[in-house]
């Protein structure tokens, strides 16, 4: 694996070779890591990974119900309902580096924020982070074996709840593909 380090959300260097490894299964156990540890995108911890720039592609947007298990995460009434947003994460070449889901929940967030997003087809991730969005409690586990939307192979799942100030204000989820590993090794 390339020589590199990553940060994470309290800013102190997580040095990812230390663990020398060279297969894909080796780079999905590193990067499970540190975004377990780390409250950043993940969008930038595979730019500095992967040493190239990772592009946003929106995929869709759509308004719908929560389901049970979000419900819960966020601490929502019963009938919320809230905005899905779809996307792929991309490198330089055209590699799909990760498959992306974003669940907002318009109605908690600023006036201003809600603006932002609604006037803009620039990524959401992207304008929450300029309102102070944060990651809380992000889980991610490797997932070998697994198949994203598009039947492509998930190496890595990460969810987080996002929070801006103290309300929770939406679900994110990725899906790291095996080809975005193997090209990282």
């Amino acid at each position: 694996m390339r020589d590199m380090m990553t940060r994470t959300g309290s800013g102190r260097p997580i040095q990812l070779d230390v663990c020398a490894v060279s297969s894909a299964d080796g780079v999905a156990s590193v990067l499970a890591t540190a975004l377990a540890v780390s409250e950043r995108p993940a969008r930038l911890l595979l730019e500095e990974l992967a040493r190239t720039e990772i592009s946003i592609e929106v995929i869709s947007r759509t308004d719908r119900d929560l389901t049970a298990s979000e419900h819960y995460q966020l601490d929502a009434d019963p009938i919320t309902s809230g905005q899905h947003h779809a996307g792929l994460l991309r490198t330089m070449d055209g590699i799909v580096a990760a498959e992306t889901e974003l669940l907002i929940l318009p109605q908690r967030l600023p006036a201003d924020t809600r603006a932002a997003l609604a006037e803009t087809h620039i990524p959401a991730d992207k304008i929450l982070a300029q309102f102070g969005a944060r990651r809380l409690g992000r889980r991610a586990l490797c997932r070998g074996g697994c198949q994203d939307s598009a039947g492509k192979d998930v190496a890595v799942e990460s969810l987080a709840v996002l929070a801006i100030g103290d309300s929770k204000v939406g679900i994110t989820t990725e899906r790291i593909t095996g080809a975005f590993c193997r090209l990282a090794t």
